[in-house]
């Protein structure tokens, strides 16, 4: 389907931020990684969820937050074309970038990762990961190869990243009764996979580094970046 809009620009023009979607960012002291979801809230249900997670407080964390009770498929701009300042601020300035997104596979039941982007290693890194962690995982392909340069995982400092391609059966995993409606997302509530998932990727930026965990266990409310430096625009 194609997009509504051919990049920020028209989309800021036609669309009112605060009742039809909101910015989250979070820019901690001393971050040099950006966990991102340019197709988050209702777009691709779950992507900013999960980016926020894994971000924590210790990653850079941007989103583009779909409000619209409907059509929130009107909010969507294709990766290479998502020029909004506030993320570009982030994603240039970084080594290197998570980028999260959401498909819809034809029977809604399998449970995948498409994993792209022009940084192999780390790629390497999050396949691994998240395959010992129990996760399906497969190399993206085609439109969602992510290894256009203009993409905007791709447009770090290093000109690399990594995006992730979750499927719908996937993401409706993170929430506890496959519940991917708005009411459910913000009620904070997450299953085990989840969690386990998030703990994966955080671990495979770290690399050996120890990696902070979440703030509670099990299925408390995800972690939020500091007070203060989420700021719905």
């Amino acid at each position: 389907m194609a997009d509504l809009y051919g990049d920020w620009a028209e989309l800021a023009a036609a669309e009112v931020e605060g009742v039809d979607y909101q910015i989250r960012f979070a820019d901690p002291a001393g971050a040099s990684l950006a966990s991102i979801a340019i197709h988050g809230g209702g777009i691709e249900a779950g992507s900013g969820e999960m980016a926020r997670e894994v971000a924590g407080t210790w990653m850079r964390y941007y989103e583009l937050d779909g409000m619209k009770s409907s059509g929130n498929r009107d909010l969507h701009i294709t990766s290479t074309r998502y020029d909004e300042p506030r993320a570009l601020a982030l994603v240039t300035t970084a080594r290197g970038c998570l980028s999260f997104h959401g498909y819809q596979d034809d029977d809604n039941l399998l449970s995948m990762t498409a994993i792209g982007g022009l940084d192999t290693a780390l790629a390497a890194r999050v396949t691994a990961g998240l395959r010992a962690a129990g996760f399906t995982v497969s190399a993206a392909a085609g439109d969602i190869a992510g290894t256009d340069p203009a993409n905007i995982c791709n447009r770090t400092l290093p000109g690399a990243g990594v995006q992730l391609e979750m499927s719908q059966a996937l993401r409706r995993s993170f929430f506890p009764g496959g519940d991917l409606t708005r009411a459910a997302r913000e009620s904070g509530a997450r299953t085990q996979d989840f969690f386990r998932y998030a703990a994966a990727l955080r671990t495979a930026c770290a690399g050996s580094a120890p990696v902070p965990a979440p703030s509670s266990p099990g299925l408390s409310p995800p972690t939020r970046p500091r007070a203060g430096s989420v700021r719905p625009c």
